[in-house]
């Protein structure tokens, strides 16, 4: 089925669906070669970026579209066929490649800080959202698996909850957990983790993704 041409207006629609990542992928793939063209007339034509934005948009929604997927390295191999001129000089692309980085580095205070703290295009925001709820629930998945026994205020820096609400004694954090199968001993202050299996539109366990989120238990 052919797509509608390549505008604000449609990413902006495509981006605020919910549509399952796998097809939000798809659209946003097929007009990755009419966003090149419209790059390369640009710096053919010396207009001076006026198709930034169009292109800002898209290059900022499809990396959100690869991350909904599970591709992180297909993601970092996203950031370099983005235009030179919003590499250098764009600030929702530049945002990406710094969360890029949190991610491959599995910095997760820096990656719920980049995505609630900094600026991001209204266009996009709701691929923000989506993937803060995604990151946080795979990022229980893999906590889950990786740990016998947790402290409460590592397990809720994680996924990014409030730590003043857990020094508060804010029963929510440790409900956030228990309502998964965890288990509370208020005794000894500590959480104990079940294994969550899920079924997924797709399966990428083994995607380097989560690889790397497997070794958790080992950095703390």
């Amino acid at each position: 089925m052919e797509l509608p041409p390549l505008t604000l207006n449609q990413l902006s629609t495509v981006a605020a669906s919910n549509l399952p990542p796998s097809q939000l992928y798809e659209v946003l793939s097929r007009y990755e070669i009419e966003a090149a063209l419209l790059a390369s007339v640009s710096t053919n034509a010396g207009s001076g970026g006026e198709h930034n934005e169009l292109l800002s948009v898209f290059y900022s929604s499809f990396f959100f579209a690869h991350l909904l997927t599970n591709q992180l390295s297909e993601a970092r191999a996203l950031t370099q066929r983005v235009p030179d001129a919003l590499r250098n000089s764009d600030t929702s692309t530049q945002n990406c490649l710094t969360l890029l980085r949190a991610l491959w580095q599995t910095q997760h205070g820096q990656v719920y800080q980049i995505l609630r703290e900094i600026p991001w295009p209204q266009a996009i925001r709701p691929l923000i959202r989506r993937f803060d709820g995604f990151f946080q629930d795979e990022t229980l998945i893999a906590v889950s698996k990786s740990y016998e026994a947790i402290r409460p205020d590592v397990a809720a820096s994680y996924l990014g909850l409030d730590p003043q609400a857990l020094e508060s004694g804010e029963s929510s954090v440790i409900s956030k957990f228990t309502s998964c199968g965890w288990k509370w001993d208020s005794t000894a202050k500590l959480l104990f983790p079940s294994p969550i299996v899920v079924q997924t539109e797709a399966q990428h366990s083994t995607n380097a993704f989560f690889d790397t989120m497997a070794l958790l238990g080992k950095r703390d």
